[in-house]
């Protein structure tokens, strides 16, 4: 059996990459797997590989893992190459870096460019309520996801996507948009990004999850969906940090102050600036994840939230 005529490197390491690995193994020749270094995960803080790693060696890749690739340029493992195919490495790559293969180095972005460029896509379009997002093919250059676009794979949103389900549609989406660029590769041509129409989003932080109940009804329920699981949004309760995982716009109440809590026919709500929303799932300090309607059996109920 012959090797396909077109050699790859592909850089990645999270799970939303392995779908799009898989799909690069199936119509290329990849020479290397490029993913960052095992590292302590989890509460037990083990060192574990990253799912980039993992699937490379099932598929029978070589996998290096630099630190950086800073001053890697004449790394016999990203030698002699056609295409460099990036998926959330986690580095940002340098012009030498760039100019290494024959043919292009390209990049699956997870939003359509050039709207929210940047480290933290599908939170930032959860967050502010849009009803499409997708997949762009661009080609690398060394500003941020600034490249001209080879295509676009598109994506519905409803007012109800989660951010888990918008992460596995986006992986999925991701290998489709990779067997459509390489259909037409290199005959396709990549255009411009409109420089007026870009948006940012920036590195999540744990800090960007504190809930500020001054916010709309609307606001606070994306801001949760999008923000879930990671990085998690949460209040102070009684001067101690709790989760709130799931929240419902309960407009029928609107005499509640932003972050004071009532029960009403059972279910706990919270006010917030045009009515209140109900807690549907939480995480209280200190214990599991439950529904709101368990946690009213048995838990002191805080008057506030902050």
């Amino acid at each position: 059996m012959t090797r396909p005529a077109l050699s790859t490197v592909f850089m990645g390491t999270p799970g939303i990459a392995v779908p799009t690995l898989r799909a690069l193994a199936a119509r290329t020749n990849v020479t290397c797997v490029v993913t960052q270094p095992d590292r302590p995960a989890g509460r037990g803080h083990q060192v574990q590989p990253p799912p980039i790693k993992v699937a490379a060696l099932e598929l029978g890749l070589p996998v290096w893992q630099p630190e950086t690739l800073k001053g890697h340029a004449d790394a016999p493992q990203l030698a002699d190459t056609d295409l460099f195919v990036v998926l959330a490495y986690g580095e940002l790559l340098r012009q030498d870096i760039l100019d290494l293969p024959r043919g292009a180095c390209i990049n699956l972005h997870a939003s359509l460019l050039p709207r929210w460029r940047g480290a933290s896509p599908l939170q930032a379009v959860l967050r502010a309520g849009e009803r499409e997002t997708g997949v762009t093919v661009m080609r690398m250059v060394r500003g941020l996801d600034a490249g001209p676009m080879f295509l676009h794979e598109r994506l519905p949103l409803t007012e109800h996507t989660t951010l888990p389900e918008l992460h596995d549609a986006i992986a999925e989406l991701s290998s489709v948009a990779l067997d459509r660029f390489l259909d037409h590769w290199p005959a396709i041509e990549a255009t411009a990004q409109d420089e007026s129409q870009v948006t940012h989003c920036r590195k999540l932080l744990p800090e960007d999850g504190h809930l500020d109940f001054t916010r709309s009804m609307g606001e606070l329920e994306r801001w949760v969906r999008a923000y879930t699981p990671a990085p998690g949004c949460w209040a102070l309760a009684d001067g101690e940090r709790a989760r709130l995982l799931e929240l419902s716009p309960h407009p029928q109440v609107s005499d509640l102050s932003p972050g004071a809590i009532r029960i009403v026919d059972g279910e706990l709500l919270v006010g917030c600036g045009d009515g209140a929303c109900a807690i549907v799932r939480l995480q209280p300090p200190g214990k599991r994840a439950m529904a709101a309607k368990d946690y009213l059996n048995g838990n002191r109920i805080p008057t506030q939230l902050a």
